[in-house]
This record gives structure tokens, C-alpha cells and sequence, in this order.
């Protein structure tokens, strides 16, 4: 069954499917109508190819739980969630249709006010985040959505938390049997040293994720690309250009310079220690 059959389909007898807007890490988003007063609605439900996947099925079901835990303009709002008679996890959210951040990117159509702000907005979701135990680990450009929200263009809704490590295991219950000893998950080109070489993951770590996607904002691309061996020897190993060396369409000042290579620093204790810190940064332009 493709995504067009389920247009016009009825989620738990309440939210019927109406357009289907976009894929996800592990679900798939849904413009939908909740019948009881005609209101619309997103609808994030599990991706057909996972519906026999029980790790799909639990980050799932622990990225909903997760986003109902954390309070956030920047953040999705959860309204209902639930599991359908076949067994497939559902949840429904404010309506958030915008655009992906990596289709900004793919245009080089980012100033650098824009990626401070943008930039800013990712931080202080993630400094909300982190303070309630939360690490998203899987920070990129297709987990930011912007929408236009009160003549703001560049309003920022951070996805994606299925892959996310949860401190409180009233949160993430079943935490510990999703990652199992040797398995990195999340793109390659996102991932922090420490995580390469240890699996160590922090708050820090999502700061490192943050300043790749705040040079490929500025550049296009991430500091490191290839081969997946090749990149994650090179996130250990090698310096990173200055953005300004590679951004091809913006100037970018010496302090957002700054900025991004403090955030790739190979060595976790020598970046900003917290997301509250570079959204001051970002906003205050370098001061």
C-alpha cells in the first residue's frame, strides 16, 4: 500500500489523512482533520516499510514521548498520540507546514543575519533540551522545519527526535536496547568526534552537530564530505576550513568564523559548553 491509499483514511476513529507532506526519520507527516471540530491537524504515523520494525517502532514511540515531555516555541506541540489496531504508533501535532531547511541550503539562499538566526533558534532548542536530559543525536538540515509565524519567515521547528539519548528512563524506558555496542546512528557527516571514536555522547555533542549545520548554511556543504570511513576519520583527525574560505554567496564575518570553529573543535571541553551560550553568541553577533 502506497501513500495515496491512505488519503482519506481515519486515524483511531478521530484524524482523518488528508495530504500526505512529507516523509520522516521514522514516520511519515500527514496535513490531516480532526472530525470532532473540523481543525486541522499534523499527523506523524509510522512509515509503512516499519510496521513490522520493532526498533522503528520503539524510537517511535519514544520520540513521541520525548516531545511531550519538552515544552518549546521551537518545538512541535503534541496534541494526542496513540497506537492504531494494527499496532503502528501515531501522533498529532500542531500544524507546522514550511519548508526544509535543506532546500534553503541546496539554493544558497542564507544570509548570514538568516543563519544567525536560524542558527539561534536551533540553539535554544537545544539548551531546553539538554536541561531536561534530552540529547536529540540526530541534529540536520532535513530535522529543521521554518515556517512563517508572525511576519518571521525563518521561524524555527526542530524534528526528529527518534534518535534521540534520554537521561530520565521515565522518558525512554526501553533506552538502553535501541543502540546496541558498536552501532553509530545519524548521519556521518553530523557526528562529533567523541562519538566516532567512544560512542560519547553529551550535550556537546549536539553542539558539534549544530556548528556542521551552521557551516553548511554558510557553504553548502558540511566541513567533511565522502565515503562514510573517510568522513568519520577526518571528524578525528583534520581541521575544518574556515567557513569563510568556502561560502561562495555571503561574506561571512570573522565572528561567525569564530563561532562555528569553536563549535568543531575536536576536543568536547574547548567548544561552548551549553546551546544558551551561542544563541547569545549568534544574537549578539560574536559579543
Amino acid at each position: 500500500m502506497g501513500n495515496e491509499e491512505l488519503v482519506g483514511g481515519v486515524v483511531a476513529g478521530k484524524y482523518r489523512l488528508d495530504e500526505h507532506l512529507r516523509p520522516g526519520r521514522f514516520g511519515d507527516f500527514w496535513l490531516g482533520t480532526r472530525l470532532s471540530d473540523k481543525a486541522k491537524v499534523v499527523v506523524k504515523l509510522l512509515k509503512l516499510e516499519n510496521f513490522s520494525n520493532d526498533k522503528a517502532i520503539q524510537r517511535f514511540e519514544r520520540e513521541t514521548k520525548v516531545l511531550s515531555s519538552l515544552d518549546h516555541p521551537n518545538l512541535l506541540r503534541v496534541l494526542d498520540n496513540g497506537v492504531t489496531v494494527g499496532g503502528a504508533p501515531w501522533v498529532v501535532t500542531e500544524v507546522h507546514t514550511g519548508r526544509m531547511l535543506s532546500d534553503d541550503i541546496a539554493e544558497l539562499d542564507l544570509s548570514v543575519e538568516r543563519v544567525a538566526h536560524i542558527g539561534a533558534q536551533i540553539a535554544d532548542v537545544l539548551a531546553h533540551a539538554h536541561s531536561r536530559g534530552v540529547i536529540h543525536r540526530g541534529l540536520e538540515p532535513e530535522a529543521v522545519l521554518l515556517v512563517e509565524v508572525e511576519g518571521d519567515r525563518d521561524r524555527v521547528k526542530v524534528l526528529d527526535f527518534g534518535l534521540s539519548n534520554v537521561d530520565d528512563s521515565d522518558i525512554a524506558e526501553d533506552g538502553p536496547q535501541l543502540t546496541q555496542v558498536g552501532e553509530r546512528l545519524g548521519r556521518f557527516e553530523y557526528m562529533a568526534p567523541e562519538y566516532v571514536e567512544e560512542q560519547v555522547i553529551d550535550a556537546r555533542t549536539d553542539l558539534y552537530a549544530l556548528g556542521i549545520l551552521l557551516f553548511e548554511m554558510l557553504t553548502g556543504q558540511p566541513p567533511f564530505v565522502g565515503r562514510a570511513l573517510s568522513v568519520m576519520q577526518k571528524q578525528v583527525e583534520e581541521e575544518p576550513f574556515p567557513p569563510s574560505e568556502l561560502a561562495a554567496e555571503v561574506e561571512v564575518p570573522e565572528w561567525l568564523d569564530a563561532v562555528v570553529l569553536s563549535l568543531l573543535a575536536k576536543n568536547p571541553d574547548e567548544r561552548p559548553q551549553s546551546g544558551a551560550d551561542v544563541a547569545r553568541i549568534l544574537r549578539n553577533h560574536g559579543e
